[in-house]
């Protein structure tokens, strides 16, 4: 038996057989055409791209895919229809000579390096969508029918250099539970189907290859990053009774889905979730969750090759409300710009992009694109409820201006025709210290208010939340962040303003009985962490509220983390009250 270590991706746990998958290797062809075959050449290209299309579009049907693969097929059929990509393959082979097949690797690889080295993450990942597309039509071109993964089964775990989001997509079609790449980044799209779908995933296991063999037992503990080479039989039953165990939580987990999130004493906590990309919706909605407190829109210029549309964002969110209806959903619009800035939408370069333009005043600053947006809310506004939510505003002005827009839109929809809910709740993000100091003339104008707390602590504190040489200053719970919570909380109840916590806080265990016993009424979390902060809630009860109220949040950090971490421990953990 040898343990090894990866880093955790995707959280699950799966005993089964090693499966090594070895890259797709593809000969292409060297040569050089001659004048009488470049005409073949052009016809074989369109032909492969007509042929992956079709297959695309098979896999569309309703049937076949759900709502999280749907997105991904629809990526790669745009992909394949995008002009520009056409006419630079099409140009290598009539003016290079290239075969189709090399043309297509030359143009998709240059593409794939464009966005691996694009410096913001997210895009970055956008790369494994045109290597998935480039590997299609390069097989299709070569009638290559060789198929990887036809002897994976449920009782396989398969070990990969990387993985793209249709092979998630695949494994997970096969019962697979558990999944080890070589490299993966925790925001790939493939991470994110693994997440949504209840695929483990680890990456980086050092050694492994010199290690382990096809056919040998695996137990795969991805929520610590551990894979186990040929365990012993005390540890095979260790984890076939967690399986069990785990097994027997989901199903109690299922039956309280529907039970009403409150705290012991009878206090009710609405209890919602995040949404960060579409491959999450089908989880979500499956919840029994209050609704959707925050709905990321940015996913919708992450993932596409052009700028969206009126029409298609309004596709996009009519299929949320409808499918969470008939709970809320608050839509958060655009927040882009700083490390979020889309490779669509030209702009100048800043020194500073986190304290540059970005969520509102990116959006202020774009009127056009922002209008198409709230039009879009507006219209879809017919198919369910729904809240419009503003990012990075620091006071009223900022939330007045935006409100202006919304105005417009409706007048504009009106004259137009169109129906939408002329009584849209209109809040905003606090999470600026400006906002939180000014959130008294803030509850007054607003709606509702959402606290950030990833933003709030990172801007309180002055730490860029992803760097990792800063990251030990990086504390959600310092006394500062925690007093800006209480005083929005407090202005907020003068105005009689609803308040939400949508940020990392809300989801972390330790975290729930502090912000339930500070007054917070409402949380959107992830949606992985749900249950979890569920069974925390209903913990909590009204000597919690008391000790949090005998507590000062002018004390130092070490009695704030006492707080946490010693006298509130008994509602986090296992032991139950």
């Amino acid at each position: 038996m040898q343990i090894l270590f990866g880093k955790r991706i995707a959280d699950g746990v799966a005993v089964g057989l090693a499966r090594f998958i070895e890259p797709l290797i593809i000969s292409l062809p060297t040569h050089s055409l001659t004048e009488d075959q470049v005409e073949g050449e052009l016809n074989s290209l369109d032909l492969a791209l007509k042929a992956v299309e079709q297959d695309l579009n098979v896999l569309l049907e309703p049937k076949l895919v759900n709502q999280n693969e749907r997105e991904i097929l629809e990526t790669h059929v745009q992909i394949l229809q995008d002009p520009e990509l056409y006419g630079y393959m099409t140009d290598a082979i009539k003016a290079k000579l290239f075969p189709a097949a090399k043309a297509v690797n030359e143009v998709f690889t240059y593409a794939i390096n464009v966005f691996e080295n694009i410096e913001n993450e997210l895009f970055r990942q956008r790369a494994a969508d045109y290597k998935d597309v480039r590997d299609k039509l390069i097989k299709k071109i070569l009638n290559d029918q060789s198929d990887r993964f036809a002897d994976i089964s449920e009782d396989h775990i398969p070990i990969m250099k990387e993985i793209d989001p249709s092979q998630a997509s695949l494994l997970q079609r096969k019962h697979v539970r558990a999944i080890i790449v070589d490299s993966c980044s925790p925001t790939s799209h493939a991470a994110i189907i693994c997440r949504a779908l209840g695929i483990g995933l680890v990456s980086g296991v050092e050694n492994l290859r010199n290690v382990a063999q096809n056919g040998e037992c695996l137990i795969v503990d991805a929520e610590v990053g551990k894979v186990v080479v040929e365990p012993e039989n005390e540890m095979l039953e260790y984890y076939a009774q967690r399986l069990q165990v785990e097994e027997m939580i989901r199903q109690k987990q299922l039956s309280q889905k529907r039970i009403p999130c409150q705290t012991k004493d009878g206090r009710r906590i609405l209890l919602k979730a995040n949404l960060g990309v579409s491959e999450e919706l089908d989880a979500i909605a499956d919840l029994g969750s209050d609704g959707i407190g925050l709905y990321r829109t940015e996913y919708l210029f992450i993932s596409k090759d052009t700028l969206p549309d009126e029409e298609s964002q309004l596709a996009d969110y009519r299929n949320v409300l409808e499918k969470m209806a008939p709970n809320p959903v608050t839509i958060r619009t655009f927040d882009l710009g700083g490390d979020k800035l889309s490779h669509l939408i030209s702009s100048l370069e800043e020194a500073n992009p986190y304290l540059g333009n970005r969520g509102i005043r990116f959006s202020l600053s774009h009127p056009d694109l922002f209008k198409t947006q709230l039009r879009a809310i507006l219209r879809a506004s017919a198919f369910g409820k729904v809240q419009i939510m503003f990012p990075m505003i620091i006071d009223t002005q900022d939330f007045l201006e935006a409100k202006r827009l919304y105005n417009i839109c409706k007048d504009e929809l009106y004259a137009e025709g169109h129906e939408y809910d002329p009584d849209i709740p209109l809040g905003c993000m606090v999470e600026i210290p400006a906002a939180a100091i000014c959130s008294d003339s803030l509850a007054k104008e607003c709606d509702f208010l959402s606290i950030g707390t990833n933003d709030l602590a990172q801007y309180t504190l002055a730490v860029d939340r992803n760097g990792e040489n800063v990251a030990r200053y990086y504390i959600q719970h310092h006394p500062a962040v925690l007093k800006l919570i209480l005083f929005t909380l407090s202005n907020a109840a003068n105005h009689q303003t609803p308040v939400s916590l949508c940020g990392e806080m809300a989801s972390i265990k330790e975290y729930v009985p502090l912000l339930i016993g500070m007054g917070i009424t409402e949380l959107s979390v992830n949606h992985a962490a749900y249950y979890q902060v569920k069974n925390i809630v209903q913990k909590c009860d009204a000597k919690l509220q008391n000790t949090i109220k005998l507590f000062t949040m002018d004390s130092p950090l070490v009695k704030v983390e006492e707080l946490i971490y010693q006298t509130l421990k008994p509602y986090y953990s296992g032991n139950g009250r």
